[in-house]
């Protein structure tokens, strides 16, 4: 059964962008475009394999929450190594807000996280979730995302520092700052 597991998890980690989803479309907003991209499952493990002594296998799951939580769209993070999914060992809430043709995620930690483990798998779990238990992390953490339409690619970087990435449908948060 394990090993049924982890052929399926490879299939959706490997994923590829459906042709439809490589350009925006005329109705979508870029906002909507990155939210649709960021949602779901997400693993390093490509980056796992080939620096096995820098990075352990993690998975990170992006949730979306009711937007009248703060006010945007935000979603819930949850993050696991591979070993051990059933003990998260990080937790967060995003908000998401378009500005001048950039996206700004910032960041919200969560007062007793342990209530909502399991929410971005459960989100029955997510119903106790409310702005009182959140509180927002230094505004120098926040990432200023901007879009490549000729790539068809998400970039961000930290608001204060000079760290970039990239994001896009099937990949994952490729760090540009080492190449």
């Amino acid at each position: 059964m394990f090993k049924n597991f982890i052929v399926n998890a490879k299939l959706f980690f490997d994923r590829t962008i459906k042709p439809e989803e490589k350009i925006l479309k005329k109705s979508e907003s870029k906002l909507e475009k990155f939210s649709r991209n960021l949602k779901g499952e997400w693993s390093n493990l490509g980056q796992a394999t080939e620096f096995p002594a820098l990075w352990s296998h993690i998975r990170v799951f992006y949730h979306e929450l009711p937007t009248d939580l703060l006010d945007e769209k935000s979603f819930y993070i949850e993050s696991v190594y591979d070993y051990m999914i059933d003990k998260p060992y990080k937790t967060a809430v995003v908000s998401l807000k378009e500005s001048k043709e950039k996206i700004v995620m910032s960041n919200y930690r969560i007062i007793q996280p342990e209530d909502f483990w399991f929410g971005s798998r459960n989100p029955g779990l997510l119903i106790g979730l409310t702005k009182d238990r959140l509180f927002a992390t230094n505004s120098a953490c926040d990432i200023i995302f901007t879009y490549d339409e000729d790539e068809n690619k998400f970039y961000g970087q930290l608001k204060k520092k000079k760290k970039m990435f990239g994001i896009e449908k099937g990949t994952r948060c490729k760090d540009l700052s080492r190449l």
